[in-house]
């Protein structure tokens, strides 16, 4: 079977994202990336050299194993793409879904989140070689670990796109169409429903340490590999909702000039609306959300005061003289 160019422009995509994939465990594990790690989730390493060594250890094998689950993915979307799946014939010639970006990195995204989340089955190397010494009572709960503008905001988008994918199917436009809409809505859920089940037994697992500091620092590691698997749905639901959008905003647009109108602006306003939500997320800091709820001391410390808070500012040397002076 003879390939077409959209499908050779696929395949070099991810074979240069594979390329990628191979060496990220290298950099993974370098003292600027366990740096990087250590100010995202908000925690000091203090210049403990047997601390960083550690994390480092841990960063190690959760980027080998999401490599793997990367590649396996990668796999699996090269499969796709070769299968044309992804690939459009019309009048236009020959080219690729305007989906196709989105179906590639929910594969990818896929593969990444089982492998970080078999990274932390197994108890921590330094628990394996010290024995375990305490283990926190009771026993957290996802919602700890994940910001509800990403946990919750899965929940919603999926609902939000399997309800314009029930809209779309009703409308007449050609099975196809319905059957990759029903199909693409159908996956969202049914992946919500996996990584919410895989998530709340992730958490369930005993969380031995040999110290209160590396507990939490596991928990670090514990939100990120969550958040990994919560981005799974959030990827299916935008493709069901990309799906969904497009089938029906395509069936308006035939209908002339104003459902052409309509679908241009209902398009710039889903553009506007993710825009909005990213920047939303980004400034909540939702990798530090788990340090607000497990550690809220630790997070009030790591946390810069707030812009005119009553904090007293520190005395100026003259102040501190006359202090003594008195």
């Amino acid at each position: 079977m003879s390939l077409e160019w959209p499908e050779w422009f696929l395949l070099g995509l991810l074979s240069a994202f594979a390329v990628l994939i191979a060496i990220s465990p290298v950099w993974m594990s370098r003292p600027s990336a366990v740096g990087r790690f250590a100010r995202a989730v908000g925690l000091p390493l203090d210049g403990d050299v047997e601390l960083e060594q550690t994390i480092r250890e841990r960063l190690r094998s959760r980027a080998r194993w999401g490599a793997l689950g990367s590649m396996v993915g990668a796999v699996a979307s090269a499969l796709v793409v070769v299968s044309g799946a992804l690939t459009t014939h019309d009048d236009w010639g020959t080219g690729v879904a305007p989906f196709a970006g989105l179906a590639l990195a929910c594969l990818l995204l896929t593969g990444r989140g089982i492998g970080t989340a078999i990274s932390i089955l197994p108890a921590p190397p330094e628990v394996r070689r010290d024995g375990p010494r305490l283990a926190r009572l009771p026993r957290p709960v996802a919602s700890d670990y994940v910001a509800p503008i990403e946990r919750v905001g899965a929940r919603v988008l999926v609902a939000v796109s399997s309800v314009l994918a029930l809209g779309t199917v009703l409308l007449p436009v050609p099975v196809a169409s319905r059957v990759l809409v029903g199909a693409s809505a159908l996956g969202a859920i049914a992946v919500l429903v996996v990584v919410e089940w895989v998530s709340s037994a992730l958490v369930a697992r005993p969380q031995p340490a040999v110290s209160e500091q590396l507990l939490r620092w596991d928990d670090a590691l514990r939100a990120q590999t969550l958040r990994d698997l919560v981005s799974v749905p959030l990827m299916f639901g935008a493709l069901a909702l990309i799906t969904s959008t497009t089938t029906g905003l395509g069936w308006v647009a035939a209908s002339g000039d104003l459902g052409l109108v309509v679908m241009n602006v209902a398009m710039n306003a889903l553009i506007l609306a993710g825009i909005v939500v990213v920047a939303i997320s980004i400034a909540v800091k939702p990798a530090r959300y788990y340090l607000k709820r497990l550690w809220p001391v630790q997070y009030s410390e790591t946390e810069p005061p707030a812009y005119g808070s009553p904090e007293a500012a520190a005395p100026t040397a003259a102040e501190s003289a006359a202090a003594r002076g008195a």
